[in-house]
């Protein structure tokens, strides 16, 4: 019996196969396959990876192998599989191209795509080996195309899968755009199109429609009809399980997520249902309303800027997020040079420089003229004169210049203003007249000349005490000293929560002694300086320790601290909210369940918190307190609203400290549940440069009385 050669096999194969792919692509759109075919098809996107691959290993091997150093029959195993693998690949996929809902363009495209890399790997079989080996050109040219051919169409073929913007660098989905008032949007508009949009578009729309399913638009939805019921059936079922929605590689559904669109779909899924249609009570209603669209946060890294500051300068970025950093020296007898050499590792990122009342010299200002991205310069007293500062002309960002105390000649500060940006210089020394300048003014009538002797800028601001009591933990009394680094300031304080002034507020002699829950706030004073801004610390006398705490709503994963424990550990964290002392919130409300183990009666709580406008942390908004005796059914005892703490911040408000929130309780009942419910500011105001997007709450330590 005649041996059967597997190349002579494989030969037929492709004759057979091929043609047939030439034919089922010409009426791919009218072909009808059944059950069994369909299945076949699945199986395209599981084996097309091996024959790519192999397939750009033949086509390498073509164009540099060109005195082939394997034998004849070796070579025609390696084309013959590669071949039979593509023409399989191709057949799967017009299987699956049937069964499916597919981008139509794309679908042509990468279906002729297939048939070309089957038919380039069968014309590499047919032909004879002595023609590629006598023909180096040839042998380059058919693995030229057959390498390109490969690329361009797998590409087609994974846009097909997961969209046109497959490779492409990622985007942000956009949140919807309405400017109508919640009063006129559906529950759809407000809060289940956000949702679609984020986490599910990625899977059910433009080019990708799995299950004959399109989430893009009412319309598409409408179209989609039973298909859409799916949706509550497969965001519950477990995340092992293949038909979870979304993919396990995918941006989950958060708690509220989930909840808004098992409650809309329950509704029947309503694309028309409005808002105000609701009861205010109903679940929907509360979901949606507080429901914020994703918004993709400034997660750029900064670096850190504590090694450049001291009790001397103070380096700070404007706000959180952004690039632009602003310095300010303080108390000009402790001033080194090597301070101002420190920044240059950060030079071109400082955007406003205060130099006030600092000794300042010819190298300073060689120093400060590298600053390239200075906006603002304060050389206010600073013993130099305009021939020593003509450097910083070359500073070309320079908008602002403060010169007060400086002798001023006209001819010089012609030189200053010549060829820079500089749009507002102030001016004042003793026997200076508006008229003295009146010829630079009229050359540079677009720069804003500040003639006088009363500019609060003339007058060097004190730095803030220093509050020298790290434990804010009293357990029958503290003991809290004050300090100042200036002689002959006068430290005032106050203890109930009032602004300390010059004159009523008590005077700092010796360290202050507390017993009770107090708040202190200091402040310093000295005769010809701007007083300094208030500094504050929280102290608190906690008399009860629940025995067991529950965080229902999980905090940022950024600001976990140590879970719940982290607000009953008596360890209060500082202005940095990075040292892990700290639990964030944003995405939700703050919900916690504290429990005693005996029915304890409360009078009050407070919740010592962080407020850094500058980093988008803002005051608690509002604060629920719920009381239960088995931990199952609550009834509210307590709902403070904070809201207008925030209503009295302004575009010039610049906070970052802690703040305690305090809680009366009514007194009643005793209880072994409490639950509390810290709700966030869910927009930050217009003149935030965060606006429209959720604040944090940060919270390390609750107190019981």
């Amino acid at each position: 019996m005649k041996k059967i050669n597997p190349i002579t096999i494989i030969e037929n194969l492709l004759w057979v196969i091929n043609p047939c792919l030439i034919l089922l692509c010409i009426f791919s759109n009218q072909l009808d396959l059944g059950k069994m075919l369909s299945w076949l098809g699945n199986w395209h996107p599981v084996i097309l990876h091996f024959p790519i691959v192999l397939g750009i290993f033949v086509s390498i091997y073509l164009l540099l192998n060109f005195k082939p150093t394997i034998s004849e029959e070796i070579e025609k195993y390696l084309f013959g599989i590669n071949a039979l693998l593509a023409s399989i690949v191709a057949l799967l996929g017009i299987f699956i191209s049937v069964g499916g809902n597919y981008d139509k363009s794309l679908l042509t495209i990468h279906q002729w795509g297939g048939l070309s890399i089957s038919l380039i790997a069968w014309m590499i079989v047919l032909i004879h080996k002595n023609t590629f080996a006598s023909n180096k050109l040839l042998r380059q040219l058919v693995a030229v195309i057959y390498f390109v051919t490969i690329i361009f169409f797998t590409h087609k073929g994974g846009q097909l899968t997961h969209g046109k913007e497959a490779l492409s660098m990622p985007t942000a989905i956009k949140a919807v755009d309405s400017n109508k008032p919640d009063s006129l949007l559906t529950v759809y508009e407000k809060a289940v199109q956000p949702i679609l949009l984020n986490k599910c578009v990625t899977c059910h729309g433009g080019d990708k429609i799995k299950g004959d399913l399109q989430l893009t638009s009412i319309e598409l939805i409408k179209k989609g009809g039973k298909n859409k019921d799916q949706i509550t059936d497969r965001i519950h079922l477990p995340m092992a399980d293949e038909k979870h929605m979304p993919p396990t590689d995918k941006k989950q559904l958060t708690k509220e997520e989930l909840a808004i669109l098992t409650k809309w779909m329950q509704l029947g899924g309503d694309l028309n249902k409005a808002l105000k249609a609701l009861s205010k009570t109903d679940s929907l209603y509360i979901l949606a309303t507080q429901y914020i669209t994703p918004v993709i946060a400034n997660n750029k890294e900064q670096a850190d800027l504590a090694p450049f500051n001291n009790n001397y300068v103070s380096v700070q970025y404007n706000y959180h997020g952004g690039d632009k950093i602003n310095v300010n020296f303080f108390q000009g007898a402790f001033y080194k040079t090597t301070y101002l050499e420190k920044l240059e590792e950060i030079k071109d990122q400082i955007a406003t420089l205060n130099m006030q009342n600092i000794p300042l010299n010819k190298k300073d200002i060689e120093i400060i003229a590298t600053f390239s991205n200075l906006e603002k310069l304060n050389l206010n007293f600073t013993k130099l004169n305009l021939q020593d500062i003509l450097a910083l002309n070359t500073l070309k960002k320079l908008q602002s210049i403060s010169l007060v105390g400086m002798p001023i000649n006209a001819n010089q500060l012609q030189v200053l203003l010549k060829g820079s940006n500089i749009k507002k210089v102030q001016l004042w020394v003793n026997g200076l007249k508006q008229n003295d300048i009146a010829p630079v003014a009229s050359k540079y009538p677009a720069v804003e000349i500040v003639v006088g002797d009363n500019l609060e800028a003339a007058i060097l601001k004190l730095n803030k005490p220093i509050i020298e009591q790290d434990s804010t933990i009293i357990i029958d009394h503290i003991n809290v000293p004050l300090k100042h680094f200036l002689k002959g300031v006068t430290i005032k304080y106050t203890l109930d929560d009032t602004e300390p002034d010059s004159i009523t507020s008590p005077t700092y002699s010796k360290p202050i002694v507390l017993n009770t829950n107090t708040t202190l706030k200091t402040k310093v004073f000295k005769k010809g300086w701007i007083a300094s801004d208030v500094i504050q610390k929280s102290f608190y006398k906690s008399e009860l320790n629940p025995d067991n705490i529950t965080l229902i709503t999980q905090p940022d994963s950024k600001y976990i601290g140590s879970g719940g424990q982290t607000i009953i550990d008596h360890e209060l964290g500082d202005v940095n909210f990075g040292n892990g002392k700290w639990l964030g919130y944003m995405k939700t409300n703050m919900e916690f369940v504290m429990r005693f183990n005996e029915a304890t009666s409360l009078n009050e709580v407070i919740f010592n918190t962080l407020i850094n406008t500058g980093s988008y942390i803002f005051p608690i908004q509002t604060i629920q307190m719920e009381a239960s005796e088995d931990g199952k059914q609550y009834k509210q005892i307590q709902n403070v609203d904070f809201t207008n703490i925030t209503k009295a911040y302004s575009k010039e408000t610049n906070i970052n400290q802690t703040q305690a929130f305090k809680l009366k309780v009514p007194k009643g009942k005793n209880y072994k549940f409490y639950k509390f419910t810290l709700r966030n500011l869910k927009q930050l105001p217009q003149w935030h440069p965060g606006k429209g997007t959720p604040a944090w709450v940060f919270v390390d330590e609750v107190f019981f009385n």
